[in-house]
């Protein structure tokens, strides 16, 4: 599911992210479900081991969840 997430993520993206709700309505899956393979795409420490850094999550004030994705580090390193 990673792949074609990510996949749809750099497709709907226009620089402001995406709303989780949308991408969970593209993809026929619940929104807590992308939020954890999200969290486990970017920089979040899950078990003491930073994530790749593929991906950025944010939540407004109003609750609402977005993942923006993230341009490769220019050096190859994780971020």
């Amino acid at each position: 599911m990673a792949d074609d997430l990510l996949r749809l993520l750099k497709e709907l993206d226009d620089g402001n992210g995406v709303a989780l709700t949308r991408l969970a309505k593209r993809l026929d899956q619940r929104v807590s479900v992308l939020l954890r393979e999200l969290t486990a795409l970017s920089d979040a420490r899950l078990g003491g081991v930073p994530g790749p850094g593929l991906v950025r999550l944010a939540c407004d004030d109003a609750g609402r969840w977005t993942a923006a994705i993230l341009p490769p580090p220019l050096n190859g390193d994780p971020p």
